[in-house]
């Protein structure tokens, strides 16, 4: 199998996780990775495996022959990093959000045009197979037109919040907040599921935990968003509510999504289960395609992605070869789209009123 000589910046979810995924991966070979702060990178080489590390992600795209760029910084770096890497001529993987704001966006689409490579989104969630199978459930037409979508998440946290610093993901200026980690994946599945895009958005994004203080006595203060409650329409008429809490001490399900359609009701628990009913019906277990299992010598926090993940390796290595996108990856259009609605659902907020979003 052909395989492509891939760059990574960042040296948290991009060592931890991109690095030893795509490198396990018979379709790709992980040649380099580089610290964004000039981190440790004894650390880096034992998070990822890689070898090659650098402390100037500028001197790896200069001195690296690569086929792939993937941008796992904050998310204030992604826009000039992106930028670079296509003045290099090399496709880029993003992860979300895409940037800071749709004027980044903007900017980040126009450079990727200019280069003619691709711009990607990593947007993994969409190959689970519980989500695929939601994808093909709609597609299909089974529950008639879409009433309305509930989509909950909850994630028992508080423990974590009250007791470890969030760093970069705490503010606000630099792209942190729940609303762009887990809420950029919740509106990009509900476009690519439904087919169409936010309307309208009217939200709150509260701080449930606006302070840290460590063992020394430093304190943390915390400007990013750590839940969100949106309520909303897509063009296509359905209304939405979504809604994250991390700050809680349980949760029986992490993950909540119900359907409501003319013709029947689809719920997905904790991305592993899907019930379906035909109209008055009781909800049915519907069969899902096997999980996939990790390598045993894989990592253990690259392994728990393993069975979305490898799938959409999969997909980029078939769409790197054939030059045609795979139909199930996110691109920087559809990055673009989520951060129209995570723009509005800001201006909402801060403003207290229903938002456009346009």
């Amino acid at each position: 199998m052909e395989k492509f000589r891939v760059g990574i910046i960042g040296t948290g979810f991009g060592a931890k996780v991109h690095a030893p995924m795509m490198d396990y991966h018979e379709g790709f070979e992980v040649v380099a990775l580089s610290s964004v702060s000039r981190g440790n990178t004894e650390e880096a080489k034992k998070a990822s495996g890689i070898e090659n590390i650098y402390t100037d992600w500028r001197k790896m795209l200069d001195q690296e022959d690569l086929d792939v760029v993937v941008v796992a910084s904050a998310v204030h770096l992604h826009k000039e990093m992106v930028a670079a890497a296509f003045e290099k001529g090399v496709h880029v993987v993003c992860e979300k959000p895409m940037a800071l704001n749709i004027d980044e966006t903007e900017e980040m689409i126009t450079e990727r045009d200019k280069s003619g490579k691709f711009g990607l989104i990593n947007h993994e969630f969409r190959f689970l197979p519980a989500r695929t199978k939601v994808k093909e459930i709609l597609d299909s037409g089974k529950l008639g037109r879409i009433l309305h979508v509930r989509y909950q998440c909850s994630f028992a946290s508080y423990t974590g919040l009250i007791s470890k610093p969030r760093g970069w993901l705490g503010q606000e200026d630099k792209g942190g907040g729940m609303l762009g980690a887990i809420g950029s994946h919740m509106t990009d599945a509900l476009h690519w599921w439904m087919d169409s895009t936010f309307k309208e958005v009217f939200a709150q994004l509260p701080i449930h935990v606006p302070t840290q203080t460590d063992e020394h006595g430093n304190t943390e203060h915390r400007t990013a968003d750590d839940a969100f409650q949106i309520i909303g329409s897509l063009e296509n008429g359905a209304t939405v509510t979504l809604e994250l809490l991390s700050a809680a001490l349980q949760t029986e399900h992490t993950w909540r999504l119900e359907i409501f359609g003319t013709d029947g009701t689809l719920v997905m628990l904790d991305d592993n289960k899907v019930l379906l009913s035909a109209g008055n019906s009781a909800l049915e277990e519907v069969e899902l395609a096997a999980d996939l299992e990790a390598p045993s010598t894989m990592p253990q926090i690259a392994a728990r992605y393993y069975n979305g993940f490898q799938r959409a390796l999969d997909a980029l290595h078939e769409t790197l070869l054939s030059g045609t996108k795979h139909p199930y990856l996110a691109d920087f259009g559809h990055g673009h789209s989520t951060q129209k609605v995570l723009d509005a659902v800001r201006t909402s907020a801060r403003e207290g009123r229903k938002v456009e979003v346009k």
